[in-house]
């Protein structure tokens, strides 16, 4: 399946949103654990009245056993996300009448957030969008209501930054649900050297070779030629 028919189908969200998530290259590097998350959205909004997809139902989304977070949440001890507000309550269609969350977008908190996901994903060097970059987007720029109700799972800012450590930019459990092109690994490198401030990563061929060349260089110099 396409990146635009997977979208489609699992958010249905509407042409401009759309256009905008796709030229900010989140969801076509998301693993299929991050994408997993982003589907379970619209039915929590729906269950909750909303007219709209919110950080809450971000938040309520993101717990699950499998995946690079799941060794970090407990039982929950806090209250469950709270029904929809005056803001976001509205005549959803009913799940079990539309079947999807037809009608339904991302309100502006989560849409920021789904993009800061993509620069910690930037900044850590990974070579994908992982629940780890979605859950420590959402804590180091959501409201501390959501945070705190987070950090009651034991999902704090300190857990995951700990996480991040460990992995090192690596994928961990998770993987992407396809190989991607020669194209797109260009345009990711490229946008990585942006989030770097232009500092170009070394390919692994070229430390290979400084390497080598190092190597036989000391042998040189201590045996000579």
């Amino acid at each position: 399946m396409s990146a635009r028919s997977w979208i489609m189908s699992a958010q249905n969200l509407p042409p401009n949103d759309l256009r905008r998530v796709k030229r900010s290259l989140v969801f076509e590097r998301m693993t299929t654990d991050a994408r997993a998350v982003i589907a379970r959205i619209p039915s929590l909004a729906l269950a909750a009245d909303r007219r709209q997809m919110t950080l809450w139902d971000l938040a309520a989304a993101l717990p699950a056993p499998s995946g690079n977070t799941a060794t970090l949440w407990h039982a929950p001890t806090a209250e469950p996300p709270p029904a929809a507000d005056s803001r976001t309550a509205g005549t959803a269609p009913p799940a079990s009448v539309s079947g999807a969350a037809q009608g339904l977008r991302f309100d502006r908190e989560a849409r920021a957030v789904l993009e800061q996901a993509l620069h910690v994903a930037l900044q850590e060097r990974a070579e994908h969008i992982g629940t780890e970059h979605i859950l420590a987007a959402l804590l180091r720029t959501g409201p501390p209501d959501v945070v705190a109700w987070l950090a009651a799972r034991s999902a704090t800012a300190e857990a995951v930054d700990a996480l991040l450590t460990r992995l090192r930019g690596g994928p961990g459990v998770e993987r992407l649900p396809a190989k991607p092109s020669r194209a797109d690994r260009r345009n990711w490198r490229r946008a990585t050297v942006r989030a770097h401030g232009g500092q170009r990563i070394p390919h692994p061929l070229a430390t290979v070779a400084v390497v080598l060349t190092v190597m036989v260089v000391f042998v040189l110099c201590v045996w000579g030629p």
